[in-house]
């Protein structure tokens, strides 16, 4: 992926008027259905500044929009475990964050 533009999707599921998106876990809650697992990730748009704006899922196996080329816009960065915000037993300092999208 480095370097190269990831293709955006909106998911429409009719049927189910509610979508979750839920960090740091790996299974949708009884009831839900599961659409995606991936990992939590973010963009700068100013390294220097590390401001991150939204936080968003992104598929464990994302693909690259083909034909295109770098437009050096924001960067998306995984989103790594800080090991006290969360608990460290949990969620080892320096891991990925894993997500997952449950609709219902």
């Amino acid at each position: 992926m480095h370097d190269n533009p990831a293709p955006c999707a909106f998911c429409y599921v009719g049927g189910r008027s509610t979508v979750a998106m839920i960090p740091a876990r790996t299974q949708c809650p009884d009831g839900w259905t599961t659409e995606y697992a991936g990992y939590l990730v973010s963009d700068i748009a100013h390294v220097a500044s590390r401001h991150r704006s939204s936080y968003v899922c992104w598929d464990e196996a994302p693909e690259v929009a083909a034909g295109e080329t770098s437009q050096d816009q924001a960067v998306i960065y995984l989103v790594e475990v800080l090991c006290g915000s969360l608990p460290c037993s949990l969620y080892p300092n320096g891991k990925e964050l894993t997500c997952i999208v449950c609709t219902k």
